[in-house]
């Protein structure tokens, strides 16, 4: 991590602090949050369940999935406590000088805990409550717990809770079947699922497919030239007229 870097997250870490003191009263927090996400797995498969979905296992996904989501989306998600500190301080910083809510900066934890406990209003007080979850969350379960639950509830559109339910739709395959393309097509839903929906804007989701792939490469986790090759690959896409609803 460079100079720049380190001070970025000690930043973070001083104005979350500040933040989490002053806006949030922790001790009703805590309690009035506690119960709810020890259980958060039910919580998880009942709101699958109400759109016509189905719980997998993380070891029945295609490895690539998950993969190109940690890449996109949360980089240092096998090591972090359920927050980015560097995140948090970048998007402060932009949305101080835009002067409105506009910027991420949301690992997949704290994605997460907004999708199943919080609204997706983009209010400051929001965004705190996002990463005590998130951090609350990080204290009770394991990475690969969180990781599925994330895989399991996120919205990728076309009316597709879950990565199952988004496998069928888009390509009609289980998800352990998805190839590299395919997963990084996916990868890239979460950010814009309906604006990005690859049965009726290609030309979008191709581009979010290649940031993802993009990612990859920066991780090391595939070559340039591997990236190249997933970026022209068909990707077997299943027409519109034989989507179907999820289940």
């Amino acid at each position: 991590m460079t100079i720049k870097g380190r001070g970025l997250v000690w930043l973070g870490l001083g104005l979350t602090a500040l933040v989490v003191v002053t806006v949030v009263p922790i001790v009703h927090f805590y309690q009035g949050y506690w119960t709810r996400l020890e259980s958060l797995p039910q919580m998880v498969v009942s709101r699958e369940q109400r759109h016509k979905g189905q719980w997998v296992r993380l070891s029945r996904v295609s490895l690539w999935v998950p993969r190109a989501l940690i890449a996109t989306e949360d980089r240092t998600f096998s090591s972090n406590l359920g927050v980015s500190f560097e995140g948090i301080v970048r998007s402060l910083l932009v949305d101080l000088h835009t002067h409105q809510f506009t910027q991420g900066g949301s690992t997949l934890t704290q994605q997460l805990a907004r999708d199943m406990l919080l609204t997706p209003v983009k209010k400051f007080r929001r965004k705190v409550s996002e990463a005590l979850l998130a951090l609350m969350i990080t204290a009770l379960y394991s990475k690969r717990q969180i990781l599925a639950m994330y895989l399991n509830e996120v919205y990728l559109g076309a009316g597709a809770y879950g990565v199952k339910a988004a496998s069928q739709v888009y390509f009609g395959l289980a998800p352990q079947q998805l190839s590299l393309p395919q997963a990084a097509l996916v990868a890239g839903l979460p950010q814009a699922p309906s604006a990005d929906d690859p049965l009726r804007h290609f030309a979008r989701a191709k581009q979010r497919q290649f940031e993802v792939l993009v990612s990859m490469v920066q991780d090391n986790m595939i070559s340039q030239r591997t990236a190249r090759q997933a970026y022209r690959a068909p990707l077997a896409l299943r027409p519109v007229n034989n989507r179907s609803t999820p289940r």
